[in-house]
């Protein structure tokens, strides 16, 4: 599930990995989560440092969080992808993470080739199952961040591309 969260007048986008990892706004986070009362309140523990989180509503989506009331908005699936897609064609760049931990079997593309949308660019393997993973759109392949071999997190950047000429 995907969010987007209003603290003060910065916007978040936080994302369910994997168990205990978030992907917030593009960085990997460990957390460690309780549930202080049941469907209401939860302690939640980053980097060292605890937060207390209440609900205050469902709709609109309404927390407190360290004593201050927060926003949030969950974004289905289609959205999300036109939001990530909208994002990156205002800046030239898409990038490419890994959408769950596994072994990266095979890279299919090298920094310098121009891709279309829906190219495959890698193969990771996760649960004894090949997840082959395709270009979000045309570009060139700027960096490759992981090789054949590596075992990767989800949320751990692997491809970046940028529109090609």
């Amino acid at each position: 599930m995907i969010y987007e969260v209003s603290v003060g007048d910065r916007r978040l986008r936080v994302e369910v990995v994997a168990d205990g990892r978030f992907l917030i706004d593009d960085a990997v986070v460990a957390a460690e989560m309780t549930e202080v009362r049941r469907g209401r309140q939860w302690s939640v523990r980053i980097a060292g440092r605890s937060h207390e989180v209440t609900l205050l509503t469902n709709e609109p989506l309404r927390l407190l969080v360290d004593g201050t009331e927060t926003t949030a908005g969950a974004l289905d699936e289609r959205a999300a992808s036109a939001a990530r897609g909208a994002g990156a064609a205002r800046g030239g760049r898409h990038e490419l993470r890994a959408p769950m931990p596994g072994l990266l079997k095979t890279v299919h593309v090298a920094e310098g080739d121009v891709v279309e949308s829906g190219a495959p660019l890698m193969t990771l393997e996760a649960m004894k199952m090949e997840n082959e993973l395709l270009a979000p759109a045309r570009g060139r392949v700027v960096r490759l961040a992981v090789g054949p071999g590596a075992k990767v997190e989800g949320g751990e950047m692997l491809v970046v591309l940028e529109e090609a000429e």
